[in-house]
């Protein structure tokens, strides 16, 4: 019997592996099975996340000098080590912040470095330096990471600071402990610090100075290891003990003893002060006050599961044994965000995956829908193996790819199904069709999908953030249509070789039903096909001249939208959250307290804002707000972007107020409405420096960002201030703001040549001051995970005023006491809240906001450039400037588009030469793809977006 009786095959057209696999079911079942299953398996593996956590490929070496100014820290600290670190491999800008009390220099590296190896370049570097202050403490080397917090906790209550900070740690190593969480940090808290306060005339009366003071305590506060004595039995150990740890302790320190046996304690004058460091910070929620303590997420934890482990601790553990008043609330949760975001995008997938069967069964066979839906089900499945091997994780990004490659890989099995189909219609049997269907499609069809994968290459090419943020959609896309193109050749054909023939008759109701549709629907396909479309054809191709000269036309109007400014661009719209922030900006020297205050203000005015917005809300409608957090000394909390933020400390003229609302689906208002609302609420304080309000999550940085560079700060300055007056006066730009300051009043302290006959030397009438007004560190104890510092002052009210300054004795060689005025000049001056610089160079940064309905980023970016600048260039020749934020990221990442575009027309043009044979005809396919932006360019004009 001849082997092919039935099937119209012979054993020519058997053989080869898409005919073995058309033939053979179980073998294609078990290809698709193991395409389900590789992916399935890389599912449970994947990490999880709202958003892309982009590294930032920066390193901070950050070093405090208490009770140093600005100039001092440049001087000593930061242009030591901008000069030794500038010069290392793969360094590409050296960004500093010269603040009070703490310098923090940031080297951005190369995105292809080695970061392990080049934080310990680094630290090797630095650590040649031996120059340093001697009041500096040790550098500080890390890695910045753009951590988000996954779950923000705030623990808020009318108890006191101390046992507020202890119950937060607490909550912090119950956290830590759970088998889900490893990540866990306790903020907006002060250190603790232990004061000694001695007033000036009991120093004078028993001789001494503050110093003198603090060397006592220090030789009295000591455990020390003596080694160890060995004896018949065994090894014993010797260790001095006297180290002091508490109030009561210190008070008990000798400080003079007389030979009568009298005795003078620290305590006996002295006011010993077991609390807090006297930062400027201050943490409310909902008026009361808070703690926070931030849970972040490491590699391999998965969000949800994080979250539940937290959440059940939380209902179960500690709010039932929270203390009567306090309160605990979970401000932010990644988890949720996540989920919302992913159930959205996973009901559109689902939508378009019906949408593709329905479309599909109204011109093909029921069960080929079915079959071509269910290939769509295992290429997305087959791309989950391809993330986890590539490190991509689930987020929005990565969604949103999935739902984007629904209506591209859809093709792949549509070409086959329908070759497959046609030839079933001719007659031909079930096996034989499928065999000859794919394989007179499978040379076209895979070079199909090979450009059609190339076309995403230019998306690797972006560097830095931006790539790493959009490195899930050109990965999964090239996934999805690889493993598409094997599934159509090697498994659909099995699948369809079952198809019914021409003498099919339809026997059920479901099947009249669709047999039915497809002919109304084929027919007026057919019309449309012999009618206008026929028209149109014979029209474009007997008139090649008018039809090119309107396509032409078409696609320059279309891009002219672009320079006009009427299709906006961008790499990467903002993404909103449930958060909206004022990050309010006090003049330099306004006291925390004075800034709380003005926070209240903008938080009423905010208040007032969600109150009018409420009102067309349901009755019944859940509240809009949800809860108010006021900082001070913190800045913004909010995380996102690709510039990380310094390391500096507290600043008391630095407010955040943030304004939690009900999730997105429930409020059905977008944070920028309230944003704007609230903006115009507050209207212009005329006592404000600045406010910059935000309802985004992840930015890519200002629209508006000049760094300004000139030898002389006072122009620079001066400049400065000429840039932001310019951008007042651009229509749309707001929230403009200079990161110059005009600095704090200082007073000055200068030797008198007379002082030195004396014997008084300007180091210590420097280390005598500084001990007086700051402070002389004593000791250090540990205390738990805190090390506390000691510090030997004068009481508060002796420190506060200029003629605090004017009368304070000097100590001098002799012992004689001296009025500070009599050996030292008191000058006025000015210190400078920060200093920023930028390879080696102080800068200043203006940056804005743009509204995008006035004008775009760019506009205002070429105003700026224009004629703001270029004016000021011709005024001062010795200006330079150079864009930052979104400008910056988006030149650098469409020049790296630009060769990655280049390098895939040239990939594509190979792709469709090969097959082709031709050098020509490539050219004339490829000179169809410009005009493709029509389509582009006008749908996003009509639906209004960027």
């Amino acid at each position: 019997m001849n082997p092919d009786a039935g099937t119209g095959t012979g054993g020519r057209e058997r053989s080869g592996p898409l005919a073995y696999m058309a033939g053979n079911g179980i073998a294609a079942n078990l290809l698709m099975m193991g395409i389900v299953a590789a992916g399935l398996v890389s599912l449970t593996g994947l990490e999880r996340e709202a958003w892309p956590i982009t590294p930032f490929y920066h390193i901070e070496v950050s070093m405090a000098y208490p009770g140093a100014t600005p100039e001092e820290i440049e001087e000593s600290i930061v242009v030591k080590i901008e000069d030794q670190v500038s010069g290392l491999d793969d360094v590409k800008a050296v960004k500093s912040v010269a603040a009070p009390g703490m310098a923090s220099v940031r080297i951005q590296m190369d995105s292809r470095t080695d970061m392990d190896q080049a934080l310990d370049d680094i630290e090797s570097a630095v650590n040649l330096i031996q120059s340093f202050p001697a009041g500096a403490e040790r550098p500080r080397f890390r890695e910045m990471d753009n951590r988000f917090s996954m779950i923000r906790l705030i623990v808020h209550g009318d108890i006191s600071e101390r046992s507020l900070k202890e119950l937060a740690h607490r909550i912090e190593d119950d956290l830590t402990a759970l088998p889900s969480v490893s990540q866990v940090e306790v903020s907006g808290v002060r250190n603790y610090e232990i004061s000694i306060e001695v007033p000036l005339h009991r120093l004078s009366a028993l001789g001494l100075t503050l110093t003198d003071v603090a060397g006592a305590i220090r030789r009295s506060s000591l455990d020390l290891s003596a080694g160890s004595i060995d004896t018949r039995q065994s090894q014993v150990r010797v260790r001095t003990l006297g180290q002091n740890y508490d109030q009561q302790d210190f008070e008990e320190i000798i400080l003079i003893s007389g030979r009568d046996g009298a005795l003078v304690r620290l305590g006996d004058i002295a006011e010993v002060r077991d609390g807090f460091q006297q930062a400027d910070l201050i943490v409310r929620h909902q008026n009361r006050p808070a703690v926070f303590v931030e849970v972040y997420r490491a590699g391999g934890e998965h969000v949800m599961d994080v979250a539940t482990t937290v959440r059940e601790h939380l209902e179960n553990e500690v709010i039932p044994a929270l203390p009567d008043g306090v309160g605990i609330t979970m401000w932010n949760d990644e988890s949720q965000a996540y989920k919302e975001r992913a159930d959205l995008l996973l009901k559109n997938g689902i939508l378009g995956l019906l949408l593709v069967l329905v479309a599909l069964s109204l011109f093909l066979q029921v069960r080929l829908a079915i079959w071509v839906a269910v290939g769509l089900a295992v290429s997305g499945i087959g791309a989950l193996a391809v993330m986890m091997a590539l490190d991509v994780a689930i987020n929005t990004i990565s969604l949103f790819s999935f739902l984007l490659a629904i209506g591209i890989i859809v093709d792949d099995a549509i070409v086959v199904a329908e070759q497959i189909q046609n030839e079933r219609n001719r007659g031909t049997p079930g096996l034989a069709a499928a065999i000859r269907g794919v394989r007179r499609i499978k040379v076209p069809l895979t070079f199909a999908v090979l450009t059609s994968a190339v076309a995403f290459v230019p998306l690797l090419f972006i560097p830095g953030g931006v790539g790493d943020v959009w490195r899930a959609l050109p990965i999964i896309m090239i996934a999805m249509l690889l493993v598409s193109l094997v599934e159509s050749l090697f498994v659909l054909p099995n699948h369809l070789s079952h198809l019914p023939g021409p003498d099919w008759v339809p026997r059920n109701a479901f099947d009249r039903f669709f047999t039915g549709l497809q002919s109304r629907v084929d027919a007026g396909l057919q019309r449309f096909v012999q009618g206008p479309l026929d028209r149109a054809l014979r029209f474009a191709t007997s008139r090649p001249g008018v039809t090119m000269s309107g396509a032409v036309a078409m696609l320059v109007l279309s891009i002219s939208l672009l320079p006009a400014g009427i299709v906006p661009t961008t790499l990467a719209d903002d993404v909103e959250g449930d958060l909206v922030t004022a990050v309010l900006e006090m003049p330099d020297g306004t006291t925390a307290p004075r800034t709380y205050e003005v926070a209240r203000e903008l938080e009423a005015a905010g208040r007032r804002v969600i109150e009018r917005l409420s009102r067309s809300r349901p009755e019944d409608a859940q509240p809009l707000l949800t809860g108010v957090t006021v900082t001070v000394g913190l800045g913004s909390r909010i995380a996102g972007g690709l510039n990380p933020l310094p390391t500096l400390n507290p600043q008391a003229n630095i407010a955040t107020i943030e304004f939690k609302l009900l999730a997105a689906q429930q409020r059905r208002i977008t944070t920028g409405e309230v944003v704007q609302a609230w903006r115009e609420e507050v209207g212009v304080l005329p006592y404000v420096r600045g406010i910059t309000f935000s309802g985004e999550i992840f930015t890519l940085g200002n629209p508006v960002e000049a760094v300004l560079s000139h030898p002389d700060p006072e122009r620079l300055a001066r400049i400065a201030d000429s840039v932001v007056d310019g951008l007042r006066g651009v229509g749309g730009v707001f929230d403009i703001r200079s990161d110059h300051t005009p600095g704090i009043p200082e007073v000055q302290l200068e030797l008198r040549p007379e002082a030195r006959t004396l014997g008084l030397t300007v180091q210590e009438l420097a280390g005598q001051a500084r001990a007086a007004f700051f402070g002389a560190e004593a000791v250090r104890v540990q205390r738990g995970r805190e090390e506390v510092r000691a510090y030997v002052r004068l009481p508060e009210e002796e420190r506060n005023s200029i003629a605090d300054i004017e009368g304070y004795l000097l100590r001098t060689p002799d012992g004689d006491k001296v009025p500070i005025i009599s050996v030292a000049s008191l000058g006025m001056g000015v210190s400078p809240s920060a200093l920023r610089r930028r390879d080696g160079h102080r800068v200043v940064t203006v940056t804005a906001d743009v509204d995008e309905s006035v004008i775009s980023g760019d506009e205002a970016n070429e105003i700026l450039a224009g004629s703001i600048l270029s004016d000021l260039t011709a005024e001062h020749p010795d200006l330079t400037y150079t864009f930052g934020g979104e400008q910056q990221q988006q030149l650098e990442s469409i020049d790296a588009l630009y060769r990655g575009f280049a390098v895939a027309l040239i990939l594509i043009f190979a792709l469709l030469a090969i097959p082709l044979r031709s050098y020509t005809k490539p050219f004339i396919i490829m000179a169809v793809i410009p005009f493709g932006f029509i389509g582009v360019i006008l749908g996003h004009w009509i639906l209004g977006v960027a």
